[in-house]
């Protein structure tokens, strides 16, 4: 998946016995939207630790707002779509809309298993500064096993201005070798001493 602009986090609660099948349809409804709505990748998955634990994420790449407006269009009108708010059994309580800044870490076209969400507080005249921070760090990310990086600010919904990285695995096991690297790393300590992490969230994707 090449590098766009814009990432929408749409987060439900889905009742237990209702997951396997809206893992089904949600993944028809992503095919849906690549070919039909601009959507330029999606990821599915359920958050295990951290905030929303336990809830079901939907999260779509696009390289401009007209992209998702068209989505939405489409969306209002998709049967699978409707399929799943009809069930009873999908809440959706979140969604955000995030920039997507561009790094210097090559993402790798391997779909990840994992994604880590962290979401930071810092001023916003420190973005140059922090995505200095990110990109000097990238390497220690890519060594030890990460396969996709996206940095940005969040534009709408809860936390707007919070900084969000997102980070794609192949394994838990590159996740602890790439953090236990980046206590470490001199780039990951000065972000630490001007961001606070608030969040940080694993994703298994489904």
């Amino acid at each position: 998946m090449s590098d766009t602009n814009y990432v929408i986090l749409t987060v439900a609660s889905v009742d237990f016995s209702y997951r396997e099948t809206m893992a089904k349809l949600m993944s028809q409804h992503s095919k849906d939207l690549i070919a039909n709505a601009g959507a330029k990748g999606t990821r599915f998955g359920s958050i295990g630790t951290g905030e929303h634990a336990g809830s079901l994420i939907f999260i779509q790449f696009y390289d401009d707002l007209n992209g998702y407006q068209k989505a939405m269009e489409f969306q209002s009108t998709s049967p699978i779509f409707r399929e799943i708010m009809d069930s009873g059994k999908a809440n959706v309580y979140l969604r955000n809309v995030a920039t997507s800044l561009p790094t210097k870490f090559e993402n790798s076209s391997e779909h990840p298993k994992y994604i880590v969400i962290t979401r930071a507080e810092a001023e916003l005249s420190e973005k140059d500064r922090f995505l200095n921070c990110i990109n000097e760090s990238a390497s220690c990310f890519k060594e030890n096993g990460a396969l996709t990086m996206r940095f940005g600010n969040l534009l709408t919904g809860s936390n707007v201005g919070n900084y969000l990285l997102g980070v794609g695995y192949p394994s838990m096991e590159a996740i602890e070798k790439t953090y236990n690297g980046l206590l470490n790393h001199s780039s990951y300590k000065e972000m630490m001493s001007f961001a606070k992490v608030n969040m940080r969230n694993i994703i298994k994707i489904l």
